[in-house]
């Protein structure tokens, strides 16, 4: 067994874990701005068929006080739709896509690793054909991530804290033996 060969596809399956999750996490940051611009969008459409329904009540019976008040409050609430509206007009569909995609394409990428990490523990390659796998996923994963979509650093440190790894420390791409073997299966563990 290369140990040198070893090390760098257990790295690189490590990567395609952490990748994954932070896309996912990117995807759950989304949805839930998603869902609570919705949710100031149904208030204020409740509060505006409110008024409504208030208006045709004054109107009934010739409340002009009421009325005057209704319509001020119905112009401000107008008003603050608008300006909402066109300050929150991204289209968080599509950026949700790409993450839930890409996490998607580490996903498949990471069991590629794992099949990869079987095999030169188990010998049942000879060392060429083993680096040429790796290579093969090595241009699979510069490409996946040359076109994903940017992650947050909030998105990074959910995803630590999602993982079980060390949320204080900042740096990235560095691996211990014992935070991938969190990845692994306890057959594909290595012991140090």
């Amino acid at each position: 067994m290369n140990d040198k060969l070893l090390a760098n596809t257990r790295y690189y399956f490590a990567q395609s874990v952490f990748n994954t999750n932070c896309h996912f996490k990117a995807y759950n940051r989304l949805q839930k701005k998603k869902n609570d611009i919705s949710n100031f969008v149904a208030i204020i459409s409740a509060a505006t068929l409110s008024l409504l329904i208030l208006q045709i009540i004054g109107l009934e019976h010739e409340y002009q006080t009421l009325l005057n008040i209704l319509s001020f409050v119905g112009l401000l609430i107008t008003g603050t739709s608008l300006t909402f509206e066109s300050f929150n007009k991204d289209d968080y569909m599509r950026e949700m896509f790409y993450h839930r995609e890409y996490a998607e394409k580490y996903k498949s990428l990471r069991d590629k690793y794992m099949s990869l990490i079987e095999e030169i523990m188990s010998n049942a390659f000879t060392e060429e054909q083993l680096r040429n796998k790796k290579n093969i996923l090595q241009i699979q994963y510069s490409a996946i991530g040359e076109t994903a979509p940017t992650t947050t650093y909030k998105d990074y440190k959910q995803t630590q804290i999602g993982l079980g790894l060390n949320e204080n420390k900042d740096e990235e791409f560095t691996w211990s033996d014992e935070e991938i073997n969190k990845f692994l299966p306890k057959q594909l563990r290595i012991t140090t």
